[in-house]
């Protein structure tokens, strides 16, 4: 019997836990306790990864391939550490555009496990995503009579706000083979104006104009006998961005001057239930990353609040910036990392555990060229420009270690 037999398995994993990630690959090939304290080890030092963590589900419902491997995780969360990345110009829409599209096309950009789905003028672009996660080369696409400026995505059914004030359902249909966008449904006059932005469950269609935020069923009705809500919002301030509760049962706002949730199941929607004043600054997006505290994207600045204070619990700025750029978007894992988009042409990456950014992905060399919308997963991120390009970077096929490089790379994992 080995003396480390005599060992108890906590005093083990300490010993191991102060081991590289090179050094842990080799113990598991010493013996079956061996392994499993290794992998033990090895899985909770992957997990702290920036990107590759993939704890979150929600997040984790957005990749299409979950790095499985040590090596995977660790060699791709290097790449993106790194600035490493084939990029690929998925769609080169061009640059028509007017003021009136500049507003309404905020974000217009959306991710799902299998599709990468983005709007123009008036045609709404679907692209499938193969088994390794990359674009294929057939787009879907489905015209309407009426420009888009919002949608959201829930069970297969694309849900689309318009600059008529309508709301639209489109499906992707297969007949013969062949994948088309399909027109189910569209209600009419929902608003005066154009639809700025949309949040949707199986149950409700939560949305906003430019003052008024309504709430209807999620329903394939006729327009005449569906039915109709008063509006939850109705002021003069300007509503900037709306974030559906991670549990889908209330909808954050943020206003020109102010934060306002509200319960979207309460009885005669009647359901006001925070307000708050939040600074002079202008809110332009919301992001709920887990029940109790929501992300706000600042021109030039994110904040995290807790909402059951509601207090700001963290600040990340762009001071640590040396071109004085401004954020026009975000995303999040809903753990650790966050992209922004910004007003020359790039994307950032934060680490929330730290208070400066990480790097910076170039996606446009034009330098007044703002990234609109931003979407990534654990190998991939996804953005569209003003222009209105649509770019891809691939972090996870573009760089391999022979097996020395990979001893060196390893070992500096603690």
């Amino acid at each position: 019997m080995s003396s480390l037999d005599n060992l108890p398995v906590e005093l083990l994993v300490i010993i191991f836990d102060l081991c590289n990630v090179y050094t842990l690959l080799q113990l598991r090939s010493v013996c079956k306790t061996f392994d499993r304290i290794s992998s033990y080890v090895l899985n909770k030092k992957s997990n702290h990864l920036l990107v590759t963590n993939q704890m979150s589900e929600k997040f984790r419902k957005r990749c299409k391939s979950l790095l499985s491997s040590y090596n995977s995780k660790f060699i791709t969360h290097y790449n993106w550490k790194c600035g490493i990345a084939c990029r690929e110009t998925i769609y080169d829409i061009g640059s028509r555009k007017t003021t009136r599209d500049m507003r309404i096309n905020k974000k217009c950009l959306k991710m799902t496990k299998n599709t990468i789905l983005f709007y123009d003028n008036d045609i709404l672009s679907v692209c499938n995503r193969a088994k390794n996660g990359n674009i294929t080369e057939n787009i879907m696409r489905g015209t309407c009579s009426c420009q888009f400026s919002s949608f959201a995505y829930c069970n297969d059914i694309i849900i689309s706000g318009h600059v008529d004030g309508s709301i639209r359902h489109w499906k992707i249909e297969s007949r013969n083979n062949i994948n088309n966008l399909q027109q189910l449904k569209a209600h009419s006059n929902v608003y005066g104006e154009y639809v700025s932005n949309i949040e949707v469950t199986t149950q409700h269609i939560i949305s906003c104009s430019s003052n008024l935020i309504k709430i209807q069923k999620n329903t394939f009705e006729d327009d005449d006998s569906a039915e109709e809500n008063e509006p939850i919002y109705k002021g003069k301030k300007l509503i900037q961005s709306i974030s559906l509760h991670p549990t889908e049962t209330k909808v954050a706002t943020s206003t020109e001057e102010s934060f306002l949730i509200y319960d979207i199941n309460a009885k005669y929607f009647s359901c006001l239930v925070m307000d708050e004043r939040i600074n002079d600054s202008t809110c332009s997006q919301l992001l709920w990353e887990d029940p109790h505290t929501i992300l706000m994207l600042y021109e030039r600045q994110i904040q995290k609040m807790d909402i059951r204070t509601p207090k700001f619990v963290r600040t990340w700025n762009t001071s640590v910036l040396h071109n004085n750029s401004k954020l026009y978007s975000f995303s999040s894992d809903y753990l650790y990392t966050i992209m922004t988009g910004t007003d020359i042409g790039s994307v950032l990456l934060w680490d929330q555990r730290l208070n400066d950014y990480i790097q910076t992905y170039q996606i446009s060399f034009i330098p007044s060229n703002p990234v609109l919308s931003v979407q990534f997963d654990s190998s991939y991120i996804y953005t569209i420009t003003e222009l209105r390009d649509v770019i891809q970077l691939n972090f996870r096929d573009v760089f391999t270690f022979k097996s020395a490089q990979r001893k060196k790379y390893f070992s500096n994992f603690i």
